[in-house]
């Protein structure tokens, strides 16, 4: 049980919503773990990479880097998508992504309040996406290992 407290902390780091997913899956992680320890590893690598990325702090690179993230596990969803539904739901997070990082760029023409608003609301649109990716991508990555798949990350 160590493991999924150590998940645990680095949710709480990687932002409120990694949290309620890592808390909502907690059923799931145990299981994998002691079925799929794999899985298991993948999940818990990616939740200490937003935790990473969280820490690194804010500004124009830190929320890149947050961005970066989901992009892999976007990349992944859509890879490993079995049906449209599952496809075009990949599709929209990659453009919801690209859009936050439009956000991102202009950042820096900003005067220093503005920039310190807008990265507040960027922050908050990627703790969003945040959530749903990461329970998406603990999905798949679950429903890859019934199938025989494996963790494919």
């Amino acid at each position: 049980m160590a493991k999924i407290s150590g998940i645990m902390k680095l949710a709480m780091v990687a932002g409120p919503t990694v949290v309620e997913v890592v808390r909502k899956f907690g059923p799931t992680l145990t299981k994998a773990m002691k079925e799929n320890p794999e899985v298991f590893r993948v999940v818990q690598t990616q939740v200490d990479r937003m935790a990473k990325a969280r820490r690194s702090g804010h500004g124009s690179e830190g929320l890149r880097r947050r961005v970066n993230i989901l992009r892999d596990q976007v990349a992944y969803l859509h890879a490993s998508a079995d049906d449209a539904r599952e496809t075009r739901r990949a599709e929209e997070w990659r453009r919801q992504l690209d859009k936050i990082d439009a956000s991102i760029s202009v950042l820096g023409a900003m005067g220093k309040e503005t920039a310190t608003r807008e990265e507040d609301h960027i922050g908050k649109r990627i703790d969003k996406l945040s959530g749903e990716i990461l329970s998406a991508f603990i999905d798949e990555q679950e429903e890859d290992a019934q199938l025989g798949r494996g963790p494919a990350y």
